[in-house]
């Protein structure tokens, strides 16, 4: 990794700061930050609003672009096949 030839976790320990360190100190750093900072809000429920397209015209853009797809995939396979077959045919 970034010029040392092996493993990001076989470096030696004279280098940089070993991840035991790391854990450590991150460890430390949570048990002693505040639960909640009073600038964040936190929302405890989801309520499920409904599924579908928002407007005809989503539905209408969804639709055509899937069908689209569909299309060209189904283009692709058969030109696929037709390669093969002018492949096999010459042999």
């Amino acid at each position: 990794m970034l010029g040392f030839g092996g493993h990001f976790l076989t470096k030696a320990r004279r280098y940089s700061v070993t991840f035991g360190q790391l854990r450590a100190t991150r460890a430390t750093y949570r048990r002693e930050e505040d639960d909640e900072p009073a600038d964040t809000i936190s929302v405890g429920t989801l309520t499920y609003i409904g599924s579908g397209w928002l407007t005809e015209g989503d539905a209408l853009l969804a639709n055509t672009v899937a069908r689209q797809r569909r299309e060209s995939r189904r283009i692709g396979r058969e030109e696929l096949a037709h390669e093969t077959w002018l492949i096999g045919a010459a042999a």
